[in-house]
């Protein structure tokens, strides 16, 4: 009988397997697990890291936003205080009636810059109008005290509010007049018959008080 080239199954131990085989499989499972362990401890420790950091993050953008809402809710409150009596609480309502307030207050102020406006303008007029100058001459015949009678002209241009730019005086036995240059602000013709009349009252004076003394100085001689 031909001898086969194949040999039989069962009488052929396969290498690598039976007692000492089994014993090199569990030697490479223990290292390959001794390694995924170590490998799972050296990639857990910074992904326990990351998630801690990641963790503060959150809770620090947590703790950010409640701030805001916080300011956002009080800015909101503060705001509602200083809009009319009965507008509505809610955030849309404030907006609104503020937005609308705004509007008003723009407009009003814009009136009240036009009317500003138009007083200045009328304040200009009537400070240029304020004062009217004016030349006046006054006059009277044989006077007794000149300078006494210029006094007595001043003191009434200041009465009557009137400012004395410049003042031209002649005197003499049988005259004193007087051209002034005057700024008023009554009429320049008033002013000038209240000057005159002063005048005539001042003289009419000092001459009630000298004839009696003229009197008195003939008696005695």
């Amino acid at each position: 009988m031909n001898q086969s080239a194949f040999a039989s199954f069962r009488n052929q131990s396969i290498e690598g397997f039976g007692v000492s085989g089994y014993g090199n499989v569990s030697a490479n499972h223990r290292n390959m697990n001794k390694r995924m362990m170590e490998f799972l401890k050296k990639s857990w420790i910074p992904k326990i890291g990351e998630v801690k950091m990641e963790r503060e993050k959150v809770h620090k953008h947590m703790i950010k936003e409640r701030i805001r809402r916080e300011k956002q809710k009080q800015s909101y409150l503060d705001l509602h205080k200083l809009l009319p009596m009965g507008t509505k609480g809610e955030k849309n309502a404030i907006v609104q009636t503020a937005a609308s307030r705004i509007q008003e207050l723009q407009k009003y102020k814009e009136s009240l810059k036009k009317r500003n406006d138009e007083l200045q303008m009328i304040l200009a007029e009537s400070k240029k109008e304020e004062f009217e100058k004016a030349k006046i001459k006054v006059k009277i015949n044989y006077p007794i005290y000149g300078i006494d009678s210029m006094l007595e002209v001043l003191k009434c241009l200041k009465n009557c509010g009137t400012k004395a730019n410049a003042i031209q005086s002649s005197f003499s036995q049988q005259e004193f007049s007087s051209i002034l240059e005057i700024e008023t602000k009554i009429g320049a013709a008033e002013v000038e018959k209240a000057v005159q009349n002063t005048l005539f009252e001042t003289e009419r004076n000092f001459r009630a008080h000298q004839l009696p003394m003229t009197w008195l100085t003939s008696a005695t001689e």
